[in-house]
């Protein structure tokens, strides 16, 4: 434990006055020791706290050799006394995160015999690694069982075991742990090694949303959300969903099926678009007469469009045959080494593509009649 640490003693303390006993610049950053502090730092998957000393903004905090170092903006005067503000918001949202994982944690590991290798609580979402795979259906099973711990409002109950105490009692732990051991027991849920902070009882998480599970190296990775973060995805989500269904016309829960059908409509519409496109440009081609170089530029052009029309170009083109569409080119030939042309290209223009000695791709910017014109020259 670090002697200075306030955040064990209340982890909900706001607001504390204390005495900045050193200030240090290293690696172009400023960093100050207070005599104590409420600043949780950076630890087991759970982000430090930010807020202020005085006026002067504290940007990380972190534990090095059991002393807590808070970067700052700016230097702060030795032995000064300094009133300390958390940004308390930020903080019991890692509080709510953080419970949540334990308990999922818990869940997982007693339900499936797994290890969590894993956690961080990220700005997005809070990331938990397992050593076993998991299905969705499963996910959707540990999710309603997390969540009924929180309805039961079960208290948190953080305490430090000695290792003569530890050796009574199974909890869960990434390292082997020889010396004095915090664990933190959410009921009959999980108990496991933290040093993190954590909310006084299940129902001040509120909700527990697992939003997917991936594979990851040999197990899985679960993403979440908790709290106040999940309310707020949940909202956004609704509200996007809400946008779709009054654009489309249709009810909240035809929502799928509805843009399901847009995406079917949408691609029979691109084959049709295709189809007409190539009637008109072979029409277009019956009227082309033969020529050394053929080099088209035409608008909205697919690739694939693109070198279908510069093969049917190249049987009337003795050198040359190529298609320039919206920054996209493609040329071919039989008799040119057209690597050499992109080379000469590439010291005109901005060019990224490749290709070989009979056919180049890529994209381009320039005016497309300079390029038909160094071609031709």
């Amino acid at each position: 434990m670090i002697k200075e640490a306030l955040f064990y003693k209340d982890n909900y303390l706001k607001e504390f006055n204390t005495k900045v006993v050193d200030c240090i610049e290293k690696n172009n950053k400023i960093y100050v020791v207070l005599e104590n502090t409420a600043f949780y730092p950076e630890g087991g998957g759970q982000p430090s706290d930010v807020g202020f000393i005085e006026n002067v903004k504290v940007l990380h905090v972190e534990e090095k050799e059991g002393k807590i170092y808070h970067e700052i903006e700016r230097k702060i005067e030795v032995g000064k006394d300094v009133f300390c503000r958390i940004n308390f918001e930020e903080r019991f949202s890692n509080m709510q995160q953080h419970t949540a994982e334990h308990i999922v944690s818990g869940v997982i590991c007693k339900k499936y015999s797994a290890t969590n290798v894993g956690f961080h609580i990220g700005k997005d979402f809070t990331t938990m690694d397992f050593n076993v795979s998991i299905s969705e259906e499963q996910l959707r099973e540990i999710e309603k069982i997390a969540n009924e711990a929180i309805y039961k409002n079960i208290e948190i109950e953080e305490k430090i075991y000695t290792p003569e105490e530890l050796k009574e009692i199974h909890y869960r732990s990434k390292k082997e742990l020889k010396e004095e051991v915090r664990l933190v027991k959410i009921g009959n849920y999980d108990i496991c090694a933290c040093c993190g902070v954590h909310v006084s009882n299940t129902g001040e998480i509120g909700i527990i949303k697992l939003l997917k599970v991936d594979k990851y190296k040999s197990g899985v990775r679960i993403y979440m959300l908790a709290g106040f973060k999940a309310v707020q995805d949940y909202t956004n989500k609704f509200d996007q969903i809400n946008k779709i269904s009054t654009l489309l016309s249709l009810k909240l829960d035809e929502v799928y099926v509805g843009v399901l059908n847009q995406v079917k409509e949408i691609e029979n519409l691109k084959k049709e678009k295709s189809i007409l496109k190539n009637e008109i440009l072979n029409k277009e081609l019956d009227e082309i007469r033969p020529a050394k170089n053929i080099i088209l530029q035409k608008d909205n052009l697919e690739m694939n469009d693109m070198k279908n029309l510069c093969n049917k170009l190249k049987e009337k083109a003795t050198c040359i045959s190529g298609i320039l569409s919206n920054g996209k080119f493609i040329f071919m030939s039989d008799t040119e080494n057209l690597k050499d042309l992109l080379e000469v290209l590439k010291k005109n223009f901005e060019i990224k593509g490749g290709g070989n000695a009979n056919m180049i791709q890529g994209n381009v910017i320039g005016n497309p009649q300079e390029i038909i014109e160094m071609i031709e020259k």
